[in-house]
């Protein structure tokens, strides 16, 4: 029989089926309870705002074990989402339990029928886990071969220009004001939820490593970067994430479902994230003020 019903009531339902109380859910998804509830109420004016309520929903809807496009697709529409209800679905329930078990003959066709979505929702998730693996590894040789080459012309330019030392003096002064321009600053601001880091004296290509944890998940959004717009979630699976900013670009945003547990370093310089005290959701706000090829000569 179809039935329609609200997002809230599909989460709500899922999370009881599975046996989860709100304190569990909440340490399953890294969802805060309060935020739990909202989702579960229908009531989005509880959350931040709208990139927030579709990263929640997502993020939920995942470790749940439902299809978080579709779940997306009805907020988006102000739709319900149409289910269909089977009268035996107490009766497969039960089915585990072998106190309840009456004719031998019902329990052949039922193991077969009880393990379906249990397969289904392993494969589903073992295909995702796979492809943030794939992209994973094929994203990374670029980003460490900018880095390295960068590393080794800097090395090369002081290797000169100490070569150098014995024949001028003023050649010396100006290479040791190119080494010291050359590495960068960052200088921290804000506090609560909200943090500036500036970083100067740095140049492209800028490179922003996240990684979390173990037994830590969180989801992160960066805007002016190669991270898709509906951010990424790191876990076990994928802990960690290379990010690109822009090139050109003078600020980017990074949002955080929480803090606890992540490193975040820029161009290898670890971000101090100390000041961030909430557990979520967290913004850190990169100004960037690049060192030009012109300050670098002189």
């Amino acid at each position: 029989m179809l039935t329609i019903k609200t997002i809230g009531q599909v989460l709500k339902e899922k999370r009881t089926s599975l046996g989860l109380d709100l304190s569990e859910a909440e340490q399953l998804t890294q969802v805060q309870k309060l935020y739990i509830v909202a989702l579960e109420t229908d009531d989005y004016k509880a959350l931040p705002g709208d990139f927030y309520i579709k990263a929640y929903l997502k993020q939920y809807a995942e470790k749940l074990g439902l299809n978080a496009d579709r779940i997306i697709q009805a907020y988006d529409e102000g739709k319900g989402i149409t289910v269909e209800e089977k009268e035996d679905v107490l009766e497969t329930y039960h089915f585990v339990k072998p106190s309840e078990r009456i004719e031998p003959e019902e329990e052949v066709s039922k193991t077969w029928r009880h393990y379906v979505p249990i397969i289904s929702l392993s494969a589903a998730a073992l295909l995702v886990v796979l492809g943030v693996f794939a992209a994973v590894i094929m994203n990374r040789p670029e980003t460490p071969d900018l880095i390295t080459n960068d590393y080794s012309y800097s090395k090369s330019t002081v290797s000169t220009s100490k070569s150098s030392t014995s024949s001028t003096k003023p050649s010396e002064s100006s290479t040791q004001a190119s080494s010291s321009t050359s590495e960068p600053t960052i200088a921290i601001s804000g506090s609560s939820s909200a943090m500036i880091a500036t970083i100067s004296n740095i140049s492209d290509p800028i490179k922003v490593d996240f990684s979390v944890a173990a037994g830590r998940t969180i989801w992160v959004g960066m805007t002016n970067s190669n991270v898709p717009a509906t951010g990424q979630t790191l876990s076990d699976g994928a802990n960690s994430l290379s990010a690109l900013v822009t090139t050109g670009a003078e600020n980017s945003v990074i949002t955080l479902g929480s803090v606890e547990g992540l490193t975040i370093t820029v161009n290898g310089k670890v971000l101090d994230l100390s000041s961030l005290t909430t557990t979520g959701p967290n913004k850190i706000t990169l100004q960037i003020n690049r060192t030009t090829s012109n300050s670098a000569t002189q």
